[in-house]
């Protein structure tokens, strides 16, 4: 569709060049880079959870010049990137959907920022960063895929200021801590993307078919505020506002726009006991996004106006406790409760709200001997009411996982989860942008559910760290929008005619193996993984084809040498499906016709991702200030690495798009 010119626009801001390929849609037949300042490598390291520090994330090249988590999630093993350069992942074969995205254990439902570019969690703010992909915590509940986890910082003594600018954002923030009784951290970022696009407009018109009237409302907040009442005692609030929102015009009888928001907030109680923790917390959570179009289509106007909206507020309560002589026995237990209000594809202010209650129970055990052996096992028993449907679910899920420390360099882990998922993504176009629209399960759509179990070998020595493991994953009620290809228009308005379910099953094998010299450091992961889709009775009559973006072959290597580094990413080809061979596009009006679509079980494969990161770091310090610059280089080589299938309103026609950009990036930070 013509918003794929507005990652062209985005393209023009920071690159030196620029390629667009467009083409009809042939029928046919058949990362990281880590900065070395000491002897850390990954924080925790396991074949089914990878951890990591700020620093280690903000070394990143990224489009922005700075990483983010999910920049630094994406070179991972059995993770694929999805669209390059976008935010979306994909975890051992499950829908981007099924991930769950969290900032101190709230949900972050609209995570994706600067059309995908970033994340709406600022790195002023976060502390670490950990990517679970089995043997999950009894806590976690409510996906089927991986739970990448962000922790915000606790400040030290003192006060920090600090301001950065980057390719896109700029952001001021400071942090205070008093006497360890209390502490604050502040962050605020807007994007100068409008005032881009004017200095830019010359260019921009002759590069993107005359966009005008461009509009961008790009920012976030976030404040946290912690109240240490005694040293076992702590009250801490946070909040977290951010808004996407984009508005242009193609031509003067064309005008459109989308976006997305999300408002958080979290109270919560922590008392830390000799030989356990209790702690309570109350939250909620609002999310919403938005499409426009006003447009002269077929010689008549037609206006569409679609917006989805949810809110949820939580309350739930944990306790540890620590048992036995030398505490190597612990037991979690807690109750957690969600009430939720989602109202989506609201075509003109029409909807139709839908409450839903979802309650869980759970307990969990763990017995560990340090350096030797850890065993973890939990159930949880969870409850879901579909208010408008009048409908109840009660399912149970549960994890376990064991490892054992052979000897001191090598180890064997293993896992098995059965997870449930009451929430379900819609999604649109394959680019990772928050305009998929959430759906709660009731009468049309069952909960998601997946089965799945692990196993790896790992060898440690002090400079060298391998990992080498297999999975096998089953998916039942995976949902499937059927025309996700032509999201911007009301089809999304009669949802439930368009959602169908089947199954799905993901195996393969995993490797990570990093070693770090005195300043050196190198890194590679590879994953072999087969990933299908089946039951989808409108898919090849329920046949089996190949899930979206299951890569055979995904290979990621870093290397970094003091301030310097180059990243490597290498992704198989794969292949994009449709439903039928042509099939109805809901115009804004309410009638109905049919685009020409692909036929046959193999339809158009998109060609591998190649592509070569370089970038430096430096850090300086003048007086009270320190200095933080990253500068680099995306997409060196220039390849041409596919990036989405959109439909041509005008031709009529699917088209293949794809940006080929170098695209220079850079981010200063000040602080003092």
């Amino acid at each position: 569709m013509e918003q794929n010119r507005l990652f062209l626009l985005l393209a023009i801001f920071s690159s030196t060049s620029l390629s667009v390929v467009a083409q009809d849609l042939p029928h046919v037949d058949t990362l990281e880079a880590a900065v070395v300042t000491d002897s850390r490598m990954l924080e925790k390291r396991s074949m089914n959870e990878l951890s990591t520090d700020i620093e280690v994330i903000r070394a990143v090249v990224s489009p922005l010049g700075e990483g983010d988590a999910i920049r630094w999630v994406q070179a991972l093993p059995g993770v694929s990137s999805g669209a390059d350069g976008t935010t979306a992942f994909y975890v051992r074969g499950s829908n981007m959907g099924n991930n769950l995205f969290s900032l101190d254990g709230v949900p972050i439902y609209g995570y994706t920022h600067m059309l995908g570019l970033t994340t709406v969690v600022p790195t002023n703010v976060t502390q670490n960063v950990t990517l679970t992909k089995g043997g999950f915590d009894a806590t976690e509940n409510n996906f089927t895929s991986a739970h990448l986890r962000i922790e915000s910082k606790r400040p030290d003594k003192g006060y920090r200021v600090n301001a950065s600018l980057n390719n896109f954002l700029a952001g001021v923030g400071g942090e205070a801590n008093f006497n360890d009784r209390f502490s604050f951290v502040v962050s605020a970022r807007i994007s100068p993307l409008t005032l881009e696009y004017k200095a830019a407009r010359g260019l921009a018109a002759s590069l993107l078919g005359g966009i005008s009237d461009f509009n961008a409302q790009i920012g976030d907040l976030y404040g946290k505020f912690r109240w240490d009442i005694s040293d076992r005692d702590n009250i801490e609030i946070f909040g977290l506002g951010s808004l996407d929102r984009y508005s242009l015009s193609l031509s003067a009888d064309s005008r459109q726009g989308f976006g997305w928001h999300n408002g958080v907030t979290q109270l919560r109680y922590i008392h830390a006991g000799a030989r356990g923790q209790f702690s309570a917390a109350v939250s909620y959570n609002g999310y919403g996004n938005s499409q426009e179009e006003d447009k002269v289509f077929r010689g008549e106007r037609n206006y569409l106006s679609l917006k989805s909206d949810m809110s949820e507020a939580t309350a739930r309560i944990d306790r540890l406790r620590r048992m036995g002589r030398r505490e190597r026995f612990s037991l979690n237990y807690g109750v957690k409760y969600r009430y939720a209000r989602f109202e989506p594809g609201q075509v003109n202010s029409i909807n139709s709200p839908t409450p839903v209650h979802l309650a869980d129970a759970y307990m969990q055990l763990r017995f560990a001997i340090p350096g030797k052996l850890e065993l973890k096992a939990n159930a949880r028993e969870n409850f879901f009411r579909n208010g408008k449907d009048a409908l109840w679910y009660k399912d149970p899920s549960g994890s376990a996982y064991a490892k054992w420390n052979i000897t001191k360099a090598f180890a064997v882990e293993a896992s098995y989860d059965y997870l449930v998922q009451y929430y379900h993504t819609l999604e649109g176009l394959p680019v990772g942008w928050s305009t998929d629209m959430l759906v709660p399960s009731g009468k049309k759509v069952k909960p998601e559910t997946t089965e799945q179990a692990s196993f790896a070998l790992s060898l440690e020595y002090p400079r060298h760290k391998a990992s080498i493991g297999a999975f096998y994953r089953e998916m039942d009620n995976l949902v499937f929008y059927k025309y996700s290809q032509s999201m911007f228009n009301g089809g999304f308005a009669v949802w439930e005619d368009d959602v169908e379910q089947g199954q799905g099953l993901s195996y393969g094998g995993e490797f990570l193996y990093e070693y770090l010299g005195r300043n050196f450091y190198a890194r590679a992961a590879y994953t072999l993984s087969k990933t299908s889709r089946s039951g989808f009775p409108s898919f090849y009559d329920g046949g089996e084809f190949h899930a979206r973006f299951d890569r055979t072959h995904m290979l990621n290597i870093l290397a970094q040498w003091k301030g310097f580094s180059a990243s490597f990413t290498l992704q198989s080809g794969h292949w994009e499906h449709g439903a039928a061979m042509t099939y109805p596009m809901h115009l804004f009006d309410e009638t109905e016709w049919t685009a020409s679509y692909y036929s046959g079980i193999y339809n158009y494969q998109m060609p591998m991702v190649l592509r070569l990161d370089i970038g430096y770091q430096h850090r300086f310090v003048t007086g009270r200030f320190t200095h933080d610059l990253n500068v680099g280089i995306y997409n060196v080589t220039n390849h041409f690495n596919p990036f989405t299938l959109y439909f041509d309103a005008e031709r009529e026609k699917w088209m293949a798009i794809s940006l080929l950009p170098i695209m220079p990036n850079f981010s200063y930070r000040l602080t003092f």
